[in-house]
């Protein structure tokens, strides 16, 4: 457990994030300079610019995570495997992806494993950390709890209640943070997302079990301020 009085452990436990899509080169810039400010966990940005913030943070120790078919999920796995291999050329330490949900809601279960389980097995032959973005705003309790059972099953390294966007990507809420933690063991662990926006919520969060938070706030939460209530 980190110690939220200590401005820098909390910024190694947050993966301060823009993938906007209006986002321009100035701006990527301006993100991966605060990201050193801080020092912050990882860079959380947008496939177009892993090159760019591999380059700018090359021995800062600061890790460069993107995403995969995010927001939509519902590419075919062949196109998500073959957009995952060209995304492992550019050398991202790590990504975060949606397994697409209507697999799940449909009763097509296998399907939904077999999805995250190749994308783990192509993403960890180069050394590729998984996270999986379950998209809890879509699913009832009980698909919560086999979402989740699936994804570790799958050997995915990261679960995620959510991307925080869209309508399947609902706010982080204690009660979901629980239902990861109670179905995965190690070496699988929490990630949340959504509008975890104060030191307060990300406390919370991290008593109920999650040990990464992905957040555009990540400034205002190492200065114990507030987040933009409507950002991601």
């Amino acid at each position: 457990m980190i110690d939220f009085s200590d401005k820098r452990q909390v910024a190694k436990a947050i993966q301060y994030t823009n993938v906007n899509p209006n986002l321009t080169r100035e701006g990527m810039i301006k993100h991966l300079e605060t990201c050193v400010q801080y020092g912050f966990n990882a860079a959380m940005v947008a496939p177009c610019y892993v090159s760019l913030a591999k380059d700018f943070l090359q021995g800062t120790g600061i890790k460069v995570a993107t995403t995969l078919n995010f927001p939509q999920a519902n590419d075919t796995l062949e196109m998500k495997l073959a957009a995952l291999r060209e995304l492992i050329k550019i050398g991202p330490d790590e990504f975060d992806f949606p397994p697409n949900p209507g697999l799940l809601i449909g009763g097509l279960e296998q399907e939904y494993f077999e999805e995250m389980r190749q994308i783990v097995e192509v993403s960890h032959a180069s050394g590729v950390v998984v996270k999986a973005m379950l998209e809890f705003g879509f699913l009832n309790e009980e698909q919560k709890i086999k979402a989740t059972k699936l994804a570790y099953e799958a050997g995915i390294d990261w679960v995620k209640q959510s991307s925080g966007w869209g309508i399947g990507g609902c706010a982080a809420t204690v009660e979901d943070v629980k239902i990861l933690k109670e179905n995965i063991q190690e070496p699988c662990r929490v990630k949340v997302s959504g509008k975890v926006n104060t030191l307060e919520k990300m406390k919370a969060m991290f008593d109920a079990g999650a040990e990464l938070v992905g957040t555009s706030s990540g400034p205002e939460i190492c200065e114990g301020l507030a987040g933009d209530l409507n950002a991601y």
